[in-house]
């Protein structure tokens, strides 16, 4: 069947211009994004311990992986699909995706919760679930459109601004009572709103009650790869707290927790720049696949490169002005992060912007699994005997051996008889 012409609204930015406005746009949603915990963050560490400060980091992390689950896989493969799709056509594939994850996202919920409270610190084991909760909801969210769109305004005004406003209240309420359970309840507050006020303004009331036989089981085949990659790389990234915090003692947990937490900044500059250029290097039906596909790897090896010097050179003083000197993190671990920066900037630019433009979603799944099996337990056997720095090498391991499979499987595309290009 042959394929319709594109007639997206998403327009094609060739100049180095054009680029760098598209870049600054979502650059400026890893500042909000970073801006937001610290909000928080920092009171938490110094007001509440080292114990509440592992739950809601516990919370999180197991959260995060369920929220894989309930997301299907679109957070890697929906922007390309979006930027690729007729304009017409758009509104129906998010209703799809939202129908297919909702189905989800209960059993997902449920089970994050009853996790958390088994493993958090027992005295903030509530917070503990209610943080997985709140974390697990983000799968619901509609993000990945949004990017696929190049909207960065629409992220900010339905996705960052809620989180902002939760969180502000919650920082001001621990100040006052001391109490952490609001930053989870207003984090789920304002996830619920987040996803129910996009998804009434684009795709409406009536069309999400719609039933099509067949449609909700076609797309979780369809997605069956994505969803699986996501999984497996989450289980040496998501996962990490979560396995540091069963093997470690409390304290070297807490310490790698900080060291998390400033890696997460690395990583959501990273998450910034590859959604920016995701879309861009296939619009226009991949007329510039090539040339867009290197400069996209430049771009985000320079940013994998300052993400090592800064954890280099102000990791362990960093954490210590942020989160405090008892669970600052020490000089190895800050080495470790400072790596896993690097190796997951450049795999961005390889696997969730390269491998799936050319639509190399099995291999890309197979990177990731490499990377997982030997992450996993590298962090596991690393952490329980040398703490927080062998959580953060074990982590650093996985990234490392991820991304060297990838460099392997774009180059044999790139000399194979097709050249570079995608799979239709």
């Amino acid at each position: 069947m042959p394929r319709p012409p594109y007639t997206g609204t998403v327009t094609s930015e060739s100049t180095a211009t054009g680029l760098a406005r598209r870049i600054l746009a979502f650059a400026g949603l890893p500042f909000l994004s970073l801006v937001t915990p610290f909000l928080f963050l920092p009171i938490l560490a110094r007001v509440a311990g080292a114990e509440a400060w592992l739950a809601i980091a516990v919370g999180q992390s197991v959260g995060a992986f369920l929220a894989l689950v309930v997301a299907l896989g679109y957070n890697t493969v929906g922007p390309t699909m979006v930027a690729l799709v007729a304009a017409e056509e758009r509104p129906a594939l998010l209703r799809r995706s939202v129908l297919a994850r909702a189905l989800l996202f209960v059993p997902c919920a449920v089970l994050a919760v009853a996790i958390s409270l088994v493993i958090a610190p027992e005295g903030h084991r509530i917070e503990a679930g209610t943080m997985s909760l709140a974390m697990t909801l983000t799968g619901l969210s509609s993000a990945w459109y949004m990017i696929g769109l190049g909207r960065a305004g629409l992220i900010v005004r339905y996705e960052i601004f809620p989180r902002i406003l939760a969180t502000a209240i919650a920082a001001a309420a621990l100040l006052v009572w001391g109490q952490v359970i609001w930053y989870p309840l207003l984090l789920v507050a304002a996830a619920v709103v987040s996803v129910v006020w996009y998804l009434l303004s684009t795709v409406g009331m009536s069309a999400l009650l719609e039933k099509r036989p067949g449609e909700i089981r076609e797309v979780m085949a369809f997605n069956r790869s994505a969803m699986a990659t996501e999984l497996v790389g989450g289980a040496y990234n998501s996962l990490a707290v979560t396995f540091v915090s069963v093997t470690a003692s409390t304290a070297q947990a807490a310490s790698y927790v900080s060291g998390d937490k400033l890696y997460r900044i690395g990583q959501y500059s990273t998450s910034a720049l590859g959604n920016a250029l995701q879309g861009w290097v296939v619009e226009d039906d991949r007329a510039h696949f090539a040339e867009r596909a290197r400069r996209t790897l430049v771009l985000h090896a320079s940013l994998g490169v300052v993400g090592f010097a800064s954890f280099a050179f102000l990791g362990p003083w960093l954490s210590g002005i942020l989160f405090g000197d008892s669970v600052a993190i020490d000089e190895g671990t800050a080495l470790a992060l400072g790596v896993a920066t690097f190796g997951i900037a450049v795999g961005t630019a390889l696997g969730r912007v390269i491998l799936i433009g050319l639509g190399a979603r099995r291999e890309f799944l197979t990177c990731v699994i490499i990377g997982a099996s030997i992450g996993v337990p590298a962090i596991l056997i690393l952490a329980a005997n040398f703490g927080a720095a062998g959580g953060a090498w074990g982590l650093a391991i996985g990234e490392l051996a991820s991304v060297t499979s990838q460099l392997v499987f774009v180059i044999r595309r790139w000399n194979s008889p097709l050249g570079a290009a995608p799979a239709r």
